[in-house]
């Protein structure tokens, strides 16, 4: 059922999307009824799709000579309905906002989040829910993931590094969501990106991304690398393995001396002393004792390791850090009256590059590929060309 009250109505075919468009899903972890879009100008087109969002049905042309508008796109049913202040436009299966050009901007509010995007905004019903696409310029993308992940200090070497990861991880990462519509989601089970680079830092972090545009990380093998990041190392980062459990070549542990001291570094934790030693009683299956206790206080971290060890058994340090919700793996423990005081080291999985690291390095002159060589061993640059051709 399909049913415009205004406009000029076309039929035309859908527009095969350029080899560098991204389809990301936007509020990807929580659920949309319902949505308002604000076209930054007249100039752009709204189409409606069919269920699937393969195949047009009918384009909808907003003239120049129209002022800018905000639409309502809400679920009804298995349609969404679309509205104009408080006129109903019509119920459609699916829709698409379009740019006529890359830089066209969409500003989106949806449970009360305002967002900005370049590209187009295609939105479908799925499990009475609406899914919302961005489909944009990957270069676009590279620079929103930058702004949303890293951009709160400006130094232009480590916005050229992450911008490097970024496009990395979105060309490795194309086909994740394929069956699902799109290649990528907005939150950090892919990349962070709550919208297009606009604020304090924003001429900055374009300028690194068009400085190293199609730019990717590879490895030895010239395939594209798991290019992982995470806030501070603590002072060493983290292999792969003990993290993710499959060893990757690129992703080793080593010292990390740029981390120490700055930023996210240092953390503490208080803990009720018997919670905490109750919990590692019940895991290694033993009574909650004066032996166990003891080798809890005693257990120390010269260099990280992967796990506490008790009796023959272990116990991965990746879980009691989620467990008990602490910034990292790397920590001392204390008695400290009624509670233990963890005092760590770190902030994140400590796999990949160091951002507080990466930072320090960027201050100290060093330049991007040098702070990428840092964290990621035996890697090349390349152009994203070269690596999707072959």
């Amino acid at each position: 059922m399909h049913r415009f009250l205004i406009g000029v109505f076309l039929i035309l075919s859908f527009t095969k999307l350029q080899a560098l468009d991204l389809k990301v899903r936007l509020f990807s972890d929580q659920a949309v009824q319902r949505f308002l879009i604000t076209p930054d100008s007249s100039k752009f087109t709204l189409l409606a799709l069919r269920a699937d969002g393969s195949s047009l049905d009918t384009i909808y042309d907003i003239y120049p000579k129209d002022p800018a508008r905000t639409f309502v796109v809400s679920v009804k049913g298995k349609y969404i309905q679309l509205k104009l202040g408080d006129q109903t436009l019509g119920e459609f299966e699916g829709l698409y906002f379009s740019g006529l050009d890359s830089l066209h901007q969409f500003r989106i509010t949806a449970n009360k989040k305002n967002r900005a995007y370049y590209g187009g905004v295609r939105a479908l019903v799925r499990g009475g829910q609406l899914q919302v696409v961005n489909i944009v310029d990957l270069e676009h993308y590279v620079a929103g993931v930058v702004e949303s992940e890293a951009g709160h200090v400006p130094e232009l070497e480590f916005f050229k590094a992450q911008a490097v990861l970024a496009r990395t991880f979105a060309l490795r990462n194309l086909g994740k969501h394929e069956a699902e519509g799109y290649n990528l989601k907005d939150d950090v089970s892919s990349q962070v990106y709550f919208s297009k680079a606009h604020y304090t830092h924003k001429d900055l972090i374009l300028k690194a991304v068009s400085a190293t545009r199609d730019t990717v990380l590879v490895n030895i093998d010239c395939d594209l690398i798991l290019s992982v990041f995470h806030a501070n190392s603590g002072g060493m980062t983290v292999n792969s393995e003990d993290v993710w459990l499959k060893p990757v070549p690129e992703l080793k542990s080593k010292i990390d001396s740029f981390s120490i001291g700055v930023g996210s570094y240092s953390w503490e934790k208080r803990i009720n002393s018997q919670r905490f030693f109750s919990y590692f009683a019940r895991m290694f299956g033993v009574k909650n004792d004066a032996e166990l206790q003891k080798a809890l206080l005693n257990f120390e971290q010269k260099d990280r390791q992967r796990n506490f060890s008790y009796k023959g058994k272990s116990l991965k340090l990746t879980t009691v850090r989620h467990d008990f919700k602490l910034r990292s793996t790397y920590f001392t423990i204390e008695l400290d009256g009624d509670d233990v005081l963890l005092k760590g080291k770190g902030f994140g999985h400590g796999v990949g590059l160091s951002q507080d690291g990466a930072i320090e390095m960027s201050k100290r002159g060093y330049g991007y590929q040098s702070i990428l060589c840092h964290y990621f061993f035996e890697v090349e640059l390349e152009n994203k060309d070269f690596i999707l051709d072959n």
